[in-house]
C-alpha cells in the first residue's frame, strides 16, 4: 500500500467512511481507522451519561449526517449491550413495510414494556418528523422532543444530546481554532512514529510520481499552515452558514492532500466536496488591488527581484515546491503562507492585501458579547462599537430617502411632498448581553431598546456586520446584498413601528420642521409652523 491508496480512506467514497460493524477488524485500513480516531467532547459527555444513565431512561443521540454517531454509538454498544438497548439509527426501519416512524414506535414500545435504559442516535430532522407523526401512546416521549426542540426544560427522564452544542471552533483572544479538526489533522501528518500514514509518506517521498502528494503532505504538516485551512472552514461556516461534519471534514483533507494540485489550488478550486465549493467564493487569487496586482504583473514579465528568488528558494526547500508556479497559484500560495516564517519574510508583505478586515472584527466583536460580564473597559469597547457602527449604520440605512434628519430621528414614510418622522432613542441592553451565553459561531445576539421598551434578540452574522460596516462607509445596498438587507430591513421595521406609535411625530418639507403631538383631549397640537 502507497500513501495515496492509505489516505483513500479518508474519501467520502472510501467503503469503509462509516463504522456500523467490526468489517475492518486485522486490516492494514482497521490500524489507518484507528489513527484517526479523535474523542470529542460531545463523547466524553456521552459517556459520561451513560456511565449514570438509570433504568427506564432514554438517551438521544442527535445531529446531522455524516456528524459521527454511528461511530460513537458503535464503539459503546459494544461495552455496554449487555444491560443497554441501543437503536443507532433512527432513518432506518427493520422491515420492507415498515417505515422508520414505524419502527421507532416499535422501539419505544418495547422499551415501555421493558426496564433497561435505551440509546437512541437520530437526526434532527427525524426528531421533528416524530414528534409530529409518531403514535399518541408515545406522548411522553413526543413532548419530550417538542420540549427539546423548542429550548424548553425537558423532563428528568430523557437526555438529548446534540452535536450542533459542541461547536467545532472556537474563538479565543481574536484566532480561531478547532481542536477537532486540528487532532485529526495530526493524525493524518503528524512527523511521530505512532502515525501509520507517516510510515507511508516516508516511502513515497522522494518519488517524483507522487511530488505533488508529498509536497501538499508537508505543508499540511504545518501548524501555521493548519490555522489558515481552519479559518478558511470558519469563513465557510459563518459567512456561507456551511454545515460542518465530521465525515465532510475528513473527505476535505483527502480531497486537499490527493487533489491534482498543489495544496493552494486544491483548496480554491473545487471539488466533489462540499466544503471546497464554498471556498472558491474565498480565493486570494482573485482579490485586485495594487500591490497585488504589481506582483502579478512582474512575475509575469518574469521581472528579476532578488527577494522574492531567495523566498523561492526558501520555499523550495521546505515543501518541495516548483519555482515556476504561475502568478494565481502564487498569490494562493503567498495567502496560505501568510503565517509562516520563511527566509527574509517576503511573502509577509502582502498579509495586508487580502482584506480579513471583516472577519477580523467579527471575531473580535463575537469574543466581546460572548464574554462580557460587566467589566467597565468592556462596556466602554462594546460602547464605541455600537456608537461607530450599529447605531450609525442602523440611522443611515432607515434615514436613506430623508438623509438630513438628525441622527435622534427615523424616516417613517412620506406625503405629499412631506416626510414623517419621530424621534427615537435606541440604547444598548447590556443586561442582556451579559446574561446571553450562546456559543452559536454564526451570530452574535445583539440587544438594543427603543425608548426603554427591549427588543427580542437581534442575530447579528458576519454578512450583516459587514454590510453595517459598509453603510458607515457611505456604501449603498443593492441587490447582491439581498439576504442582508432582509434582516436590516427587518431590524428597521421593529424600530419604525414602535417610534410610529410614538406621540410626537415631525413633518419635514424644504428645510422646515412641524411638530406634532397628541394630547390628551385626542386632538393634535402643531407647533414649529
Amino acid at each position: 500500500m502507497d500513501l495515496r491508496e492509505a489516505l483513500s480512506i479518508l474519501s467520502k467514497s472510501s467503503p469503509y467512511a462509516v463504522t456500523t460493524v467490526s468489517e475492518l477488524a486485522g486490516t492494514e485500513f482497521d490500524e489507518l481507522k484507528k489513527c484517526l480516531y479523535v474523542k470529542t467532547e460531545i463523547e466524553e459527555a456521552f459517556e459520561a451519561k451513560l456511565a449514570k444513565i438509570k433504568s427506564g431512561e432514554i438517551l438521544f443521540l442527535c445531529g446531522s449526517s455524516g456528524d459521527g454517531k454511528s461511530e460513537i454509538l458503535t464503539k459503546y454498544k459494544k461495552k455496554n449491550e449487555q444491560y443497554i438497548d441501543f437503536h443507532l439509527d433512527a432513518t432506518h426501519s427493520f422491515k420492507p413495510d415498515m417505515s422508520a416512524i414505524d419502527t421507532l414506535d416499535k422501539v419505544f414500545a418495547d422499551h415501555a414494556a421493558g426496564s433497561r435504559p435505551l440509546v437512541v442516535g437520530i437526526n434532527i430532522g427525524m426528531l421533528g418528523n416524530y414528534e409530529r407523526e409518531g403514535s399518541d401512546t408515545h406522548a411522553s416521549i413526543k413532548q419530550a422532543i417538542n420540549a427539546f426542540l423548542n429550548n424548553e426544560t425537558i423532563d428528568s427522564h430523557f437526555t438529548f444530546l446534540d452535536f450542533e452544542s459542541y461547536p467545532k471552533f472556537t474563538i479565543k483572544d481574536g484566532r480561531v481554532s478547532s481542536p477537532f479538526f486540528s487532532n485529526l489533522l495530526d493524525n493524518v501528518v503528524k512527523d511521530d512514529r505512532s502515525n501509520k500514514f507517516r510510515e507511508y509518506f516516508n516511502k513515497d517521498y522522494g518519488n517524483p510520481k507522487e511530488a505533488v502528494l508529498c509536497s501538499n503532505y508537508l505543508m499540511l504538516r504545518d501548524r501555521r499552515i493548519q490555522n489558515v485551512v481552519i479559518e478558511l472552514l470558519l469563513n465557510a461556516r459563518i459567512r456561507k452558514d456551511q454545515f460542518v461534519t465530521a465525515r465532510m471534514l475528513l473527505d476535505f483533507i483527502h480531497s486537499i492532500l490527493t487533489g491534482p494540485n498543489y495544496l493552494f489550488d486544491n483548496l480554491f478550486n473545487g471539488g466533489d466536496n462540499e466544503l471546497l465549493k464554498v471556498l472558491i467564493d474565498f480565493d486570494p487569487s482573485v482579490i485586485r488591488n495594487h500591490k497585488l496586482d504589481l506582483f502579478i504583473l512582474h512575475r509575469t514579465l518574469e521581472l528579476q527581484d532578488e527577494d522574492y528568488r531567495a523566498f523561492q528558494t526558501a520555499v523550495t526547500k521546505k515543501f518541495g515546491l516548483p519555482n515556476n508556479l504561475d502568478p494565481q497559484s502564487t498569490v494562493r500560495m503567498l495567502y496560505i503562507l501568510k503565517e509562516c516564517d520563511l527566509g527574509s519574510n517576503y511573502h509577509r508583505n502582502f498579509k495586508g492585501s487580502f482584506n480579513e478586515r471583516p472577519l477580523q472584527k467579527y471575531k473580535q466583536v463575537w469574543e466581546a458579547h460572548r464574554n462580557y460580564d460587566g467589566n467597565s473597559n468592556d462596556k466602554k469597547w462594546l460602547r464605541e462599537f455600537y456608537s461607530k457602527i450599529v447605531l450609525k449604520a442602523i440611522n443611515k440605512y432607515a434615514n436613506r430617502n430623508a438623509a438630513y434628519l438628525s441622527k435622534d430621528e427615523f424616516y417613517l414614510s412620506s406625503h405629499g411632498g412631506c416626510d414623517l418622522a419621530a424621534e427615537v432613542e435606541l440604547s444598548i441592553d447590556y443586561k442582556s448581553i451579559e446574561a446571553n451565553n450562546s456559543e452559536d459561531l454564526a451570530a452574535f445576539n445583539m440587544y438594543l431598546e427603543v425608548d426603554g421598551e427591549k427588543l427580542e434578540a437581534i442575530p447579528i452574522g458576519v454578512n450583516l456586520l459587514v454590510l453595517m460596516m459598509d453603510i458607515v462607509e457611505g456604501y449603498r445596498p443593492n441587490k447582491y446584498d439581498k439576504n442582508s438587507v432582509v434582516l436590516l430591513d427587518e431590524l428597521i421595521t421593529k424600530i419604525t413601528q414602535k417610534a410610529s406609535a410614538a406621540d410626537t411625530l415631525f413633518l419635514h418639507k424644504d428645510g422646515e420642521r412641524i411638530k406634532l403631538r397628541a394630547s390628551s383631549d385626542n386632538e393634535i397640537r402643531v407647533s414649529g409652523l
